[in-house]
């Protein structure tokens, strides 16, 4: 392991780590079956949070050149987010026109809690929109760190870490165990924050990780991923206590890849998941319900959907991606002109 990177260099390793969990996220809506399944579903349910961990972690620096990439972030992610919203509201159109639900679906715009579900929680479902609550949540989070580092309230996330990861563990470990809403734990309190204020802290502290005994974030990653593997899949007393795992999990292999120079073989990997894994993030949920329709459509076999959704699903997102990435890349090079 290489204790310091060079802080020009793209680090491969957390590119890499990016698509895996993106892809994992996949897995996690459309699981394969049996023991492969719960190995993929183990490794989902961390993604999110990863991507959360890096995106506090790249927020910390020099104020004035911090302040000026977070508003940057914060407007080319919201470019994203309007372009995505658009996307899945054309397709939700179309599919309840095709299945003659349009009206009884466009009656919901007249319910006022609809918009305020969508400002505040992300609520996007209504319209197969249920991963973009992801990109509301941080949208929120990077106006408060774009306060957090222009006023440098470093004590503040200091006092403030500890408090919302102990609210992130016990209100994911109530909406997991009893089966609750899930959009109470799928917002910018309990799902953003509290990893990006640890992603933040890791990046102020990072010269004294770095120094850490390489065997011991070894250790700790191995521990983190086994805890977590069992505790998803083996709830004790149905309480599901693999959130403490998940964290762990997410924030050892962060640190590892901190310390860790990336290895040549996966650097197309890296690539992919550097350019591509917020698209595939952002696709995947409606490439699943596609390929659902389209497989139930045709009649095929429960068995086969079972394993050719999952890798169907993969696949065409990460196409799905690469499409996505080259647009939004195009588009964000013509506001750059304006």
């Amino acid at each position: 392991m290489s204790n310091v990177l060079d802080k020009n260099e793209r680090n491969g390793f957390i590119d890499f780590w990016k698509l895996v969990a993106a892809v994992g996220v996949i897995l996690v809506h459309a699981p394969f079956q049996g023991i492969i399944g719960k190995i993929t579903t183990s490794i989902g349910v961390c993604g999110v949070g990863f991507f959360y961990l890096i995106s506090g972690y790249a927020c910390y620096g020099d104020r004035d050149v911090m302040c000026k990439k977070i508003l940057k972030r914060l407007k080319r992610n919201g470019i994203i987010t309007v372009v995505t919203l658009v996307i899945y509201l054309i397709f939700a159109v179309v599919e309840t026109k095709i299945t003659g639900e349009f009206n009884v679906w466009s009656r919901q715009f007249r319910n006022p809690q609809l918009y305020i579900r969508m400002i505040l929680l992300g609520d996007f479902e209504f319209m197969y929109g249920s991963a973009l609550w992801f990109m509301i949540a941080l949208l929120y989070s990077y106006i408060i760190f774009y306060f957090i580092v222009k006023f440098n309230l470093k004590k503040l996330v200091y006092i403030a870490t500890p408090i919302f990861l102990i609210i992130r563990i016990v209100v994911e470990t109530y909406v997991n165990s009893y089966d609750a809403n899930w959009h109470i734990s799928a917002n910018l309190i309990v799902g953003a924050l509290p990893m990006m204020l640890l992603g933040y802290l890791i990046a102020e502290k990072k010269e004294k990780i770095l120094n850490l005994p390489n065997f011991a974030v070894i250790l700790l990653c191995l521990i983190s991923t086994l805890g977590m593997f069992v505790t998803v899949n083996l709830k004790i007393g149905h309480i599901d206590i693999s959130q403490i795992f998940k964290i762990l999990c997410a924030a050892s292999i962060f640190v590892f890849s901190l310390k860790t120079k990336a290895p040549r073989f996966i650097k197309p990997f890296a690539k992919l998941g550097r350019e591509d894994s917020l698209y595939i993030y952002l696709c995947h949920f409606l490439i699943i319900v596609i390929l659902a329709d389209l497989m139930y459509g045709w009649n095929v076999s429960e068995r086969i959907i079972q394993w050719q959704l999952p890798l169907s699903a993969v696949i065409f997102s990460l196409i799905f991606a690469r499409i996505l990435s080259v647009v939004f890349r195009k588009i964000s090079l013509r506001f750059q002109k304006v």
